[in-house]
C-alpha cells in the first residue's frame, strides 16, 4: 500500500526472526526518549518486531485518518510484508498509552486467520477533554493567546487544518517576535509534531465509544489503574498485571519493555 506523498510508514519491520511477530502501535515523545517498539526489538529475540506508527502515518499531507482506516492499513502493510516462508502463524498487538484503541482494532482484524494476543501498556481512551488540554498546552507553548476551540464535532479534516493553521500563525508571530526573520525549520517540524498528536487524538475521541475487541482475541493489560475495566467488556474479559514501578504512568523504559516480552512469553 503506497503512502501519502510525506508521510512516514504506519507500519515498518524493525527487526526479524521465526518466532510470533509483535506489532507495536506507540509514538516518538516529544523528547528524545526511546520508544517502546525500539525496546522491544532490541530485546526480543527471534521475534520479528513490526513498529505502528499513527503520527507517522500523519505527519505529511494526509492530515487525519479514522481509527478503522488506520487499522486497515497497518493490517494489510502487515500481511503483504510477511515472508511466504513464516511458519508461526501467531502474533501480538501491543499498544502504549492513547494507541489501545488502535490495537485492539488491529488485532480483530488479524484474528480472522491467526492466534492474536493484545498486550495493552497503561490504556488510556481520549475523549473531549484529552483533546483540548493538548490543545491548550501547545497553545501555551507556542505562546498563543486565548483562542476560540475548533469545533470537534465537525469535520475532523477541517478541524486539524484550522489548528495547523492557527499554530502557523502563531509560530509565525514568535519568529518574529524573536527577531529572526524567517520561521526556522526547527518550528515547522514543532508544528507537524504538535499537529500529528492532535490528528491522532481526535481520531481516538471520534472512535467512542470503545469497540471491544473480537472474542477471538487474548488481551492482556499492564496498567497501575485500581478496578481497570476493558471498555465495552465485561470485567474477566483481560488478564491485568501491574507495571514495574516508573517515575511517571507514561514513562518507557528498558524494564517495561521486559515485563512486556515476559507477557508473550507466558501464552
Amino acid at each position: 500500500m503506497q503512502a501519502v506523498v510525506g508521510t512516514r510508514p504506519l507500519c515498518s519491520q524493525l527487526s526479524a526472526g521465526d518466532g510470533a511477530a509483535i506489532l507495536v502501535a506507540d509514538f516518538q515523545p516529544l523528547t528524545p526518549a526511546p520508544r517502546l517498539s525500539r525496546l522491544i526489538s532490541d530485546a526480543a529475540t527471534g521475534h520479528p518486531v513490526y513498529q505502528v506508527d499513527p503520527r507517522g502515518a500523519l505527519s505529511g499531507d494526509r492530515l487525519y485518518a479514522a481509527l478503522p482506516d488506520l487499522a486497515e492499513e497497518a493490517a494489510a502493510i502487515f500481511r503483504a510484508g510477511e515472508s511466504s516462508a513464516a511458519t508461526e502463524q501467531r502474533a501480538f498487538v501491543v499498544s502504549h498509552c492513547s494507541a489501545a484503541g488502535l490495537s485492539l482494532r488491529i488485532a480483530s482484524l488479524l484474528s480472522s486467520d491467526r492466534e492474536i494476543t493484545t498486550i495493552l501498556v497503561q490504556p488510556t481512551w481520549p475523549g473531549d477533554a484529552h483533546v483540548t488540554e493538548r490543545l491548550v498546552e501547545f497553545q501555551g507553548k507556542l505562546g498563543a493567546g486565548s483562542r476560540p476551540h475548533p469545533d470537534l464535532d465537525g469535520d475532523p479534516w477541517s478541524c486539524i487544518a484550522e489548528i495547523e493553521r492557527h499554530m502557523t500563525e502563531d509560530l509565525t508571530g514568535l519568529a518574529t517576535r524573536l527577531g529572526l526573520g524567517a520561521v526556522p525549520l526547527a518550528f515547522s517540524e514543532l508544528r507537524v509534531s504538535y499537529r500529528t498528536w492532535l490528528a491522532f487524538l481526535l481520531a481516538c475521541r471520534n472512535d467512542q465509544p470503545a469497540k471491544a475487541p473480537s472474542a477471538a482475541v487474548a488481551v492482556s493489560v499492564l496498567t497501575d489503574e485500581p478496578g481497570f475495566v476493558l471498555p465495552g467488556a465485561a470485567p474477566e474479559r483481560c488478564r491485568i498485571t501491574p507495571p514495574p514501578p516508573a517515575e511517571r504512568p507514561d514513562a518507557v523504559t528498558p524494564e517495561l519493555a521486559t515485563a512486556v516480552l515476559d507477557q508473550i512469553s507466558s501464552y
